[in-house]
């Protein structure tokens, strides 16, 4: 987390006060993301939600059997049920979803994608179930709010979501302090 949320921030400082010319070029690009959400093409973007569509039924439509496998792997195998293929199936999914936000975020600050929102929902939530929800939400909000913020500020997009996500996290740790004082 602080290693890609330094990575990020220290992206988004030298994109947004270059010192040379050619300070977001070809290898900034793949490595972080396109510089403009404009860059994106309509294609890429109809295939994100084409595809985030199909990640969320997969999830909704298989809940219980992945919520089994992520928890207790050999009961489930103990039950009949084929764990290994459960497995592929997140497996598949959590792919799909990196491959597909590589053109936003590029290939350096992919993981904040993945971990940020879960972790800031697991530091008020205790429930499987809560945490999805909760991440789900989150990150939403910060692809927006990161998103827009691009557009008005100048910013790389990818770098000033996961700044977003940084700023969530670190509101979901002081709520998490607040609400654990309140429980003592």
């Amino acid at each position: 987390m602080i290693s890609v949320g330094a990575l990020a921030i220290g992206y988004l400082l030298m994109n947004r006060y270059p010192s040379g010319s050619n300070i977001s070029g070809d290898v900034c690009s793949t490595l972080f993301d396109s510089t403009s959400i404009l860059t994106l093409k309509p294609e890429d973007v109809k295939l994100c939600i084409y595809m985030s569509i199909v990640v969320i039924l997969t999830y909704i439509l298989f809940y219980n059997k992945i919520f089994s496998v992520t928890f207790d792997e050999n009961f489930v195998r103990a039950t009949g049920v084929k764990a290994g293929a459960y497995n592929l199936l997140i497996a598949v999914v959590t792919a799909l979803i990196i491959v597909l936000a590589m053109n936003l975020v590029g290939s350096l600050l992919i993981s904040a994608l993945i971990i940020f929102h879960a972790l800031a929902a697991m530091r008020l939530f205790k429930s499987f179930r809560s945490v999805i929800i909760c991440s789900a939400v989150i990150s939403v909000v910060c692809a927006a709010s990161g998103i827009i913020s691009s557009i008005l500020f100048s910013t790389p997009v990818g770098s000033t979501i996961v700044v977003a996500d940084q700023l969530v996290f670190l509101l979901f740790s002081l709520l998490s302090v607040f609400v654990g004082m309140r429980r003592a």
